[in-house]
């Protein structure tokens, strides 16, 4: 009987952690917005889906590059450096489309990472998730489509850089991405633990054999004030603080707060249909939500997440400033060379001056003919009357 006893609560249990639902944290869309605001632009896209995109980002720039992975009780977990790393590495999907670049949907589940994995037995790789992926505890991670990302969607590192601490400096570059990509076998290890989703991803011995060194388990630091996480993480790299709003911080940002969103100016790339995060809002928070017009041209809005956008602009208007000078100077040569032919299509003006040239040559050559015939004639007189008058002659020598 005991043992009867024992085996149904076993088996309660056990059917009690399958439909266990993930801990709920209660982050609404106003606490989201408020908080990416100041780093990037909010979107809506067929009037009712919201997404945010980061501003002035490296062209090359990819979710999941500037911070460091660690092993937790959460499986890996993703450290990011970035301000708004808190909310877009833990809560949501990233989406890339040709015109808007990478774009986040928020939704409100949390988990240490949303990535998924590639590997050899020299580089191991890992992508965003898509909108099209969805956390199911019996399954894992589940796609509503067919998805492969791209291999340009990839990070690839070695294995002995991958919990490196500058992560972003070892990561190869795009243009090996495709070579890599094809050589190296894809990974999802989902799970779900004790009320937690875990992300296994490769495993950990497995990494610590092909890396050559011990990855120890770290301690996550839950903090519930984003001041504090803040001044935490940036004082002690040591540990990995992670921020999970407290109801007193999400009261800060009220749905009262009128919320501001551009309307896109062109539809995303994505089969909205299939989308299995979508926003939820409340009304009050769709009431409190105005859209405007999106004023910036499709050359401004790809400009946006280039960087050193400055140096670019007076490079191209030192240029047009060369080009402006070089078409002065050939239209003040060319209207010299008309002046030159102007007067070469003259010919009674060239004939005028030669004349007058050849006058002045034959008066001049005139007055030296006659100086000549004059000194000639008075020296012919001196010789004569020195031969009829010697003494004068004698005279004159003396």
């Amino acid at each position: 009987m005991k043992k009867l006893i024992l085996f149904a609560i076993v088996f309660f249990i056990l059917i009690y952690n399958i439909n266990a639902k993930p801990v709920d944290i209660s982050v609404n869309f106003g606490f989201f917005y408020s908080s990416l605001e100041p780093h990037g632009e909010w979107i809506v896209l067929d009037d009712d889906l919201f997404v945010w995109r980061p501003m002035h980002m490296d062209r090359h720039w990819r979710p999941y590059s500037h911070g460091r992975w660690s092993w937790t009780k959460y499986g890996w977990y993703w450290d990011s450096y970035e301000p708004f790393g808190w909310a877009v590495y833990h809560y949501g999907r990233w989406y890339y489309d040709d015109y808007y670049g990478w774009v986040w949907i928020p939704d409100y589940e949390w988990g240490p990472s949303w990535v998924e994995w590639r590997y050899d037995d020299v580089y191991v790789g890992w992508a965003p998730l898509p909108p099209y992926a969805h956390f199911r505890i019996d399954l894992g991670i589940h796609f509503s489509i067919n998805w492969h990302s791209h291999y340009s969607y990839w990070n690839f590192v070695a294995y002995d850089h991958f919990c490196h601490d500058r992560l972003n400096y070892y990561i190869v570059g795009s243009h090996l991405n495709h070579k890599i990509f094809e050589r190296t076998k894809y990974r999802n290890n989902y799970s779900y633990d004790r009320g937690r989703i875990v992300n296994g991803g490769l495993d950990r011995k497995f990494v610590e054999k092909k890396a050559g060194y011990r990855i120890a388990e770290r301690d996550i630091y839950d903090v519930d004030r984003y001041d504090k996480y803040d001044r935490d993480r940036n004082a002690d790299r040591d540990k990995i603080y992670n921020y999970r709003p407290g109801e007193r911080e999400i009261e800060k940002y009220s749905v009262n707060r009128k919320m501001e969103v551009s309307r896109g100016d062109r539809k995303l790339s994505i089969e909205r249909d299939k989308i299995i995060y979508k926003n939820d809002l409340s009304r009050k928070e769709k009431e409190s939500i105005s859209i405007r017009n999106r004023s910036n041209n499709s050359e401004s809005i790809k400009r946006e997440n280039i960087p050193n956008k400055d140096f670019r602009d007076n490079k191209k208007n030192k240029i047009d400033n060369e080009t402006n000078r070089q078409s002065n100077k050939n239209s003040i040569s060319n209207d010299r060379n008309s002046e030159r032919s102007k007067v070469e299509t003259k010919p009674e003006v060239r004939s005028k001056e030669t004349s007058k040239y050849s006058e002045s040559k034959r008066d001049n050559d005139k007055q030296r003919n006659e100086s000549r015939e004059s000194r000639s004639k008075t020296f012919q007189r001196d010789s004569k009357s020195e031969k009829s008058n010697p003494e004068r002659k004698v005279e004159k020598r003396r």
